[in-house]
């Protein structure tokens, strides 16, 4: 396993309203001594957990060492990186984006792109689907 997953309970939907989901909210905590070596980098993947229902997206954290970076990586769904720690250096196709806490990167399929870290590890959510077959970005 590459995290902690907790399922806690919550309340009833409002009356009238469906959502199609359990009513349960999941949680997926960081722990890095958990991690797989991916990419040169620890990786830990939520599909690796039970859920309640299927997500219409995958998710996993990221962690990059200090004074390091991932190996190249392309792939073909639409990536939202959002740093949550360190300030990391993305470089896109040949372009450096610097992105620190707070900030989302967002890569489109196809774009190579590699991670580093500076003088702090960088912590990262990666958020990524398919795009649908109408190229919208949104999960198909």
């Amino acid at each position: 396993m590459s995290g902690v997953l907790d399922v806690l309970p919550v309340g009833r939907a409002p009356r009238g309203r469906t959502t199609g989901w359990e009513l349960a909210v999941q949680t997926f905590t960081l722990d890095e001594s958990q991690l797989s070596q991916e990419y040169g980098i620890g990786i830990g993947r939520w599909e690796e957990h039970p859920k309640k229902q299927p997500l219409p997206f995958d998710a996993m954290w990221c962690r990059i060492p200090a004074h390091s970076e991932s190996a190249p990586d392309e792939h073909p769904e639409v990536e939202l990186a959002v740093v949550v720690g360190g300030t990391a250096v993305f470089t896109v196709d040949g372009t450096e984006v610097t992105a620190g806490p707070g900030t989302a990167v967002l890569l489109s399929p196809g774009e190579r792109h590699v991670i580093k870290a500076a003088g702090e590890p960088v912590r990262i959510l990666s958020v990524y689907w398919l795009p649908s077959a109408a190229g919208s970005g949104e999960a198909g």
